[in-house]
């Protein structure tokens, strides 16, 4: 026995070499955001974060914005409340989601009740300006209070971001050396009509396409409507030029910081680059900002601190209402209203933390309503859509398309024509699947379903009247037909980390998933903190907002 210790002695050694070694666990590395004399936000509106080159995007769209995310902290999943300028501004301004601060368009205006991040700046002796181009983004909504320096000029083209932030550069100008100060910057550069000076550059290669409409709002909400078709290459040619406008703007952001610098105020100021919502080409069907799939929800959110440190970059799920929340922490401000933002201070200092929380986003649909939970679990980065129609007390008004989920063989409705006779084409998960046609008298239909399970039922027409068109009536809706019968409502199930452009619906596959978090979106609901006002819309309001494509 003597002989075999020496033996017995080295065996656990030699498992130990035998054995994988397990590989360390590295935690990113964060940064303790510090407070700072001077803070700037600026939203460039419209800008969706995968066309940003720090977000992965492969066009130099944004060098310079890139080059700052280098030494500041990306927000990797930041997800805007609403694809609209207005309520989701106001999210950024309260850290209230839009059912909270009740503002939406066209008329809402944000309660006195509620306090805004401009507010709790200058009520600490913070000098404070604010420039936007108009648009939702004007004062009377709500957003020129706090400011003791107020303009929002309309939009007139994207060089005006030059116009915008130049204001804010001479408004740092006349900061006195012993005064703390926040600015915020707005600009429409990157929104519809994508009109970048010099055109698309480098962008596209050839000749535009001859019979593309010019992607003016009014033309792009046509479009949506069924007005107008898109010719081949357009949309090529439409993203081409909104990538040039970032660009441009890309350059102006440059410009400022040069500014910055050249004051003595960059080693002493907080800068935050955001967007209110993304844009959308076409990969779920529609142009503009009216859907809440990922193009039009997924923001960039980038926060860089004064001085050179590395960059930090934040995995977890964030959205738009933690933007106030945590600028008010971080300044050491009083707090603003509870809701639904929270701070993302401990997400910079540890990039591995997360909110334990889902993000909701909603948006709006004719006659009905569309909601969205993201939500990050272990095995997948999901997100939900549930679209419900809610019907009068005969029916439910279509303008042109509904679409709608049924695990039903045969469908038996009824349905009749708004003012002609319509042909209603069938589609059956995107397949054609037969033909209505409909009269201005309501009849009985019967529609066989090909295939078995889930299926999604698209019931289309090209055309549609408004009531107000005819005489006799004040009513703006353009209408189509209208169904009796049908359970109108639409789930939509995606796992973004496999698939980011949501392009595969797994809500026929996944029941459990799906369960899980049709229960999370239930279990949300945003009742107003205070009533919001109204206002009836001026002449030259409703000229902006429809130049913009909003009306």
């Amino acid at each position: 026995m003597r002989a075999l210790r020496p033996l017995l002695a080295l065996l656990p050694l030699a498992l130990a070499c035998a054995r994988a070694p397990e590989p360390a666990v590295e935690r990113p590395a964060g940064i303790r955001l510090a407070p700072t004399r001077g803070y700037v936000l600026i939203s460039i509106d419209t800008l969706r974060a995968d066309h940003v080159g720090a977000y992965g995007y492969d066009k130099p769209t944004t060098p310079f914005l890139d080059s700052l995310a280098a030494r500041g902290v990306l927000f990797e999943r930041a997800y805007a409340p609403i694809p609209a300028t207005l309520p989701s501004h106001l999210s950024m301004f309260t850290g209230l989601y839009p059912g909270e601060h009740g503002v939406y368009p066209p008329s809402g205006i944000l309660s006195p009740d509620i306090p805004t991040l401009p507010e709790r700046f200058r009520a600490a002796g913070f000098r404070t300006a604010g420039h936007s181009e108009g648009g939702y983004v004007m004062g009377g909504y709500g957003f020129a209070r706090g400011f003791e320096e107020w303009t929002d000029t309309e939009y007139t083209s994207d060089a005006d971001v030059d116009r915008t932030f130049g204001r804010g550069a001479e408004f740092l100008a006349r900061v006195g050396s012993d005064e703390r100060f926040f600015l915020f910057l707005h600009t429409y550069a990157v929104h519809d009509p994508y009109a970048p000076p010099g055109g698309a550059g480098g962008f596209f290669e050839g000749a535009p396409p001859a019979d593309a409409f010019e992607p003016t709002g009014e033309n792009l909400a046509s479009f949506n409507r069924g007005r107008l078709r898109v010719a081949p290459g357009a949309v090529d040619w439409y993203r081409a030029l909104y990538d040039a406008s970032v660009r441009y703007v890309d350059g102006a952001l440059e410009r400022l910081v040069g500014e910055l610098e050249r004051l003595g105020l960059a080693d002493e100021t907080t800068l935050v680059v955001t967007s209110d919502h993304g844009e959308e080409f076409l990969e779920h069907g529609r142009l503009a900002h009216t859907q809440i799939y990922p193009e039009s929800l997924h923001v960039p959110l980038i926060v860089i601190p004064p001085g050179n440190g590395a960059a930090v970059r934040v995995p977890g799920l964030v959205q738009l209402v933690d933007l106030p929340t945590t600028l008010v922490e971080l300044a050491g401000l009083e707090p603003l209203l509870p809701g639904g933002g929270r701070s993302l201070l401990p997400l910079a200092a540890d990039p591995s933390a997360t909110l334990g929380r889902d993000a909701y986003a909603e948006g709006e649909m004719l006659g009905g309503s569309e909601r969205t939970l993201l939500a990050d679990r272990q095995d997948g980065f999901f997100q939900l859509l549930h679209s419900r129609a809610e019907q009068e007390a005969d029916g439910f008004w279509v303008s042109r398309e509904i679409r709608f989920d049924t695990t039903a063989a045969e469908l038996a409705f009824r349905a009749v024509a708004f003012h002609a006779p319509r042909a209603v084409e069938v589609a059956v998960d995107g397949e054609a699947a037969g033909q209505l046609d409909l009269a201005t008298d309501w009849r009985p239909f019967t529609l066989a379903l090909p295939g078995a399970g889930k299926r999604a039922v698209t019931l289309r027409t090209p055309e549609c009247t408004t009531p107000a068109s005819l005489g006799g009536s004040d009513d703006a809706r353009c209408l189509s037909f209208k169904l009796q019968g049908l359970p109108l409502e639409r789930l939509e199930l995606y796992d973004l980390g496999r698939d980011r452009f949501a392009r595969e619906d797994l809500s026929g596959r996944d029941g459990r998933r799906l369960r899980e978090l049709i229960a999370a979106l239930q279990a949300i609901r945003h009742l107003p903190v205070a009533e919001a006002g109204q206002a009836a819309l001026s002449a030259e309001q409703e000229r902006q907002l429809k130049a913009l494509g909003y009306l």
